[in-house]
């Protein structure tokens, strides 16, 4: 099985990133006038986050599968 090293402040970053899109989307309230509390927010921001965490693990599996590329701690 391979394994992929990740500093524990990498993935703080990216538990960080998971803990404010579930915020934002528990925090939706289809009565209120704010839109940081709309449904289209939420799905915007939540797709926003799942893309960046996705790049940053796919980032982070080609850095530790190539020793040619420099590894960048987020």
């Amino acid at each position: 099985m391979e394994t992929v090293n990740v500093p524990v402040s990498t993935l703080e970053t990216l538990i960080g990133d998971l803990e404010s899109a579930l915020k934002v989307c528990y925090n939706v309230d289809y009565q209120s006038d704010d839109h940081e509390k709309s449904s289209p927010y939420a799905v915007g921001y939540s797709r926003a986050a799942m893309q960046t965490i996705k790049d940053r693990l796919t980032t982070l599996k080609t850095q530790n599968n190539s020793e040619d590329l420099p590894f960048y701690d987020y």
